[in-house]
């Protein structure tokens, strides 16, 4: 068999086992490319969640310059970020929970603070999401920054209530 062409292998299968091969190729190829382009989209939403978390960064520190302190400690941020991560994991989003974090914040740095602490972070991933060949791979989600969370798990009307919170006390950060 070693001497004989693929090709030639191939066509003198039975037809069953014609299709036993093929049926696996397929596979084999459609895992391949899945698996190359879910690592695409992890490494360009990493990269842009990085570049939200170096702009906030900054930002801060012009806050800082300028005297506007944060006014949440590191422990408050911490359990803000673990909390919105809880609300946010598995089916279903509970907005009021992301809401009452929001309620925390008194000014610009203290978003601008909470965007840092939440750095990137993993949220478990709904077994029954859009796309099932997610949740195949990993039962979590590629680390994400907090406003690719928010824009996940909200819709325009529910970013817009926060944002409208975060207007009325002078915070023009948008998420």
């Amino acid at each position: 068999m070693a001497d004989k062409g693929l090709m030639k292998v191939y066509t003198e299968l039975p037809s069953w086992a014609k299709g036993v091969v093929v049926v696996g190729g397929l596979t084999v190829t459609y895992f391949a490319v899945t698996s190359i382009l879910r690592k695409l989209k992890e490494s360009k939403i990493k990269k842009e969640s990085l570049s939200e978390i170096n702009a906030s960064s900054s930002e801060l520190q012009d806050e800082i310059n300028k005297g506007k302190r944060p006014t949440l400690s590191k422990t408050t941020l911490e359990a803000m970020a673990n909390a919105i991560v809880q609300a946010s994991n598995d089916c279903g989003t509970n907005e009021k929970q992301i809401y009452a974090q929001f309620d925390k914040v008194t000014n610009q740095a203290d978003v601008l603070s909470l965007v840092q602490t939440f750095g990137l972070r993993k949220k478990v991933r709904c077994p029954f999401s859009d796309d099932p060949r997610e949740s195949f791979f990993s039962a979590d989600t590629p680390p994400m920054s907090l406003s690719t969370m928010l824009n996940g798990e909200l819709d325009t009307t529910e970013l817009q209530t926060l944002n409208n919170k975060l207007a009325s006390k002078g915070i023009n950060y948008k998420f």
